[in-house]
């Protein structure tokens, strides 16, 4: 191939700011070291895979892009082996499919309850340190009346993933959570760790614990309220903190704990650490060699850990440390042990893509009034009938 030829290579990631920000800077200094090169950072829409989903049945992939860890099943057969890869013998979180390296995350994270400290000394609540501790702490902050107990943006369902989604595998005390369910005939019943998550979204709904519009507004506006001191809670991963800083330019009045899903102080305090934020390389990329050279790139030590510092994520990489100071001093104020959430499980995407089952669109539904035993009991009937035909 002749060296001077024009290259384009087309990066696609999510509407995240601070990815889009950073990365369209960044890539600048790879024109630099290959003038024939250009990376163009293409914004992907959304995070759910549909957007991609168009793309991948018109062969229109971009060359490398984010996936989220369940999506790298569905994506599989488009995407590249990345075995021989130096970063791939460096991560810590490779992610195997059908015996083959498809994926590597940029990102892992742990998440949190964000909370404002002055506004509970406000109000006089301290950090809950069970399950019905957080709970109380909710409803006094709704009785004291001045402050919405905690934002939610449920216009976009997908801001109820830290409750139907991360709290039953919590519950539940299992790591292999989505494995053990996906062979289970009717896993969702009475006492379930499901009900338990869904019964909090209930009480939430039901006592307008995240305001009397949390249906009506997105995830932005729920920020905002938080961002405002409207809200005294926010639940979201650690990624959330570098978009804080952009908007409130400071952390003095902001703090975080783990949602404590224990019944009692005597269990262990975990919250969810994932690995996340997979890059992949389309197979059918026109310029494959520059493509993984160009992956290689983003996950050599000196630009990776330019990146891993600015965005306030956890490292994935075995050589690089992430330099994380206001995660260290809750970790310090409020300790708790990761609870490992791989999110990639072959036989439980199977099973609930046949059930069309979506806990953030079920999480949305039960906030908007849908019964929970209804809901059980048609999830168990169509889970069981699916892992019945997939054996």
């Amino acid at each position: 191939m002749n060296q001077d030829q024009p290259i384009k290579i087309k990066f696609g990631m999510w509407e995240a700011k601070s990815d889009i920000e950073f990365w369209t800077e960044k890539v600048k200094e790879y024109s630099d070291i290959k003038p024939n090169v250009t990376v163009e950072v293409e914004t992907i829409p959304d995070n759910s895979g549909q957007y991609l989903k168009v793309r991948l049945a018109a062969n229109d992939l971009p060359d490398i892009f984010y996936l989220k860890p369940a999506d790298l099943i569905t994506y599989k057969s488009a995407l590249l082996p990345l075995d021989d890869l130096k970063a791939s013998s460096q991560n810590k979180y490779p992610a195997k499919i059908d015996d083959s390296i498809l994926g590597l995350p940029l990102v892992s994270f742990s998440e949190y309850v964000y909370y404002h400290p002055s506004i509970f000394k406000e109000v006089g609540v301290e950090v809950p340190q069970t399950f019905d501790e957080f709970m109380d702490v909710l409803m006094k902050i709704k009785e004291h009346g001045k402050y919405i107990p905690i934002a939610i943006g449920g216009k976009d369902n997908w801001t109820f993933y830290p409750f139907l989604e991360f709290g039953p595998p919590l519950l539940s005390n299992n790591e292999n959570y989505l494995s053990s369910i996906s062979q289970a005939n009717r896993p969702f019943g009475k006492g379930s760790p499901f009900e338990k998550a869904a019964k909090m979204i209930k009480t939430m709904a039901e006592h307008e614990l995240a305001g009397p519009d949390a249906l009506n507004i997105g995830f932005d506006q729920a920020t905002q309220l938080f961002q405002t001191n409207d809200a005294a809670m926010l639940v979201l991963g650690q990624w959330y903190f570098r978009d804080h800083l952009s908007m409130v330019k400071s952390d003095k009045d902001l703090n975080a704990f783990a949602l404590p899903w224990r019944e009692t102080t005597s269990e262990r305090l975990q919250a969810i650490t994932m690995p996340d934020q997979y890059l992949a390389i389309n197979k059918n990329s026109k310029n494959t060699e520059e493509v993984k050279a160009f992956f290689e790139w983003v996950f050599s030590p000196e630009v990776y850990q330019v990146y891993i510092n600015y965005s306030q994520n956890s490292s994935t990489l075995r050589d690089v440390e992430s330099v994380l100071p206001f995660f260290n001093k809750v970790q310090e104020e409020h300790p708790f042990e990761s609870f490992m959430y791989l999110g990639i499980d072959e036989k439980f995407e199977k099973v609930k893509n046949v059930v069309q089952f979506d806990e953030k669109k079920t999480a949305q539904e039960i906030y908007s009034g849908a019964e929970i035993p209804y809901i059980q009991e048609k999830l168990n009937r169509e889970w069981e009938r699916a892992v019945q035909a997939l054996k």
